[in-house]
């Protein structure tokens, strides 16, 4: 993954390997005035020193930032799955029952023929 992908701000290789140079420089404990100048001299050059720095150092900041909390997640369990699992009990006598019983629909038809046949019935009295 490169500069441009995280941030659409195009920035060359080169001044990428720069800023991850300095990056790494500042991050050192030997660090002088003469080398505080020249790092303030190279990011006031170009807006692509500055968005490259920005960048690398955001990145590093969110790194380090993960290591420290890494004693803070929890490493996941893993459950031994049994080599043997019982076979599963099938019920074998069913009882055969239906949703309703049969004389239900009989009696259904039987009353929507009634109710059809009303309009009938009361034209003809």
């Amino acid at each position: 993954m490169n500069i441009e992908e995280w941030s659409g701000y195009e920035v060359s290789e080169g001044v990428l390997e720069q800023a991850a140079n300095w990056l790494a420089v500042l991050d050192s404990e030997n660090l002088d005035n003469n080398q505080q100048i020249a790092f303030y001299d190279w990011l006031q050059q170009q807006a692509s020193h500055q968005q490259a720095y920005l960048e690398l150092s955001e990145l590093w900041a969110k790194s380090s930032c993960i290591k420290s909390m890494e004693h803070l997640v929890e490493t996941s369990k893993v459950l031994p799955f049994p080599s043997h699992l019982p076979r599963p009990e099938f019920q074998t006598n069913i009882p055969q029952t239906t949703a309703s019983p049969a004389w239900a629909y009989s009696l259904t038809i039987g009353l929507i023929l009634v109710g059809l046949s009303l309009p009938i019935v009361q034209n003809i009295i």
